[in-house]
């Protein structure tokens, strides 16, 4: 079983990078995954915690961008595959974005850029946008995800700010 806490926009924010990892400090994360909009918040989260951090850059991320526009991301027997999503125009970008992942081999399709968390499934694919725990555009208050893989199958919890301050 792995656990990956996921999270984007977080926009130097950084009080409320502080306060997802004290909230998940309890927690067996094995790995999180910042999707852009602010590489210094990721890297920041990588000074603060002894779990690995992944990151891609976002559209927001253009003073020395040091993280790659994508990563393809091994997890057990499959992939992740995250990117920002500012390069995917909007008319259908969920699904080609899945598409984009699973053309990888990735079974875990990330993204971020619309500040609005959800979850998409198609077959046995997963997109998710964790949204935005600083600057939610989608009335949720702020989120992050944490998903869940064991035994081949992902699921997924979303944490909303409002919960945990």
């Amino acid at each position: 079983m792995k656990r990956i806490g996921i999270l984007s926009d977080t926009h130097g924010y950084l009080d409320d990078i502080d306060l997802i990892l004290e909230t998940t400090a309890d927690q067996e994360i094995d790995m999180w995954l910042h999707a852009g909009d602010y590489g210094d918040d990721a890297r920041y989260m990588q000074e603060h915690t002894d779990i690995p951090v992944y990151a891609v850059r976002g559209n927001n991320d253009r003073v020395q961008p040091l993280e790659p526009r994508e990563q393809l991301i091994p997890l057990e027997d499959t992939y992740i595959y995250m990117t920002h999503g500012h390069e995917v125009s909007y008319y259908n970008r969920i699904q080609k974005l899945i598409e984009l992942g699973t053309d990888m081999g990735a079974r875990l399709i990330v993204s971020g850029h619309s500040h609005h968390h959800g979850e998409v499934r198609v077959r046995d694919a997963v997109f998710v946008n964790p949204g935005s725990i600083s600057l939610a555009r989608d009335r949720s208050g702020g989120t992050f995800a944490i998903v869940t893989y064991d035994d081949g199958q992902f699921s997924v919890e979303f944490v909303y700010k409002q919960d945990i301050v």
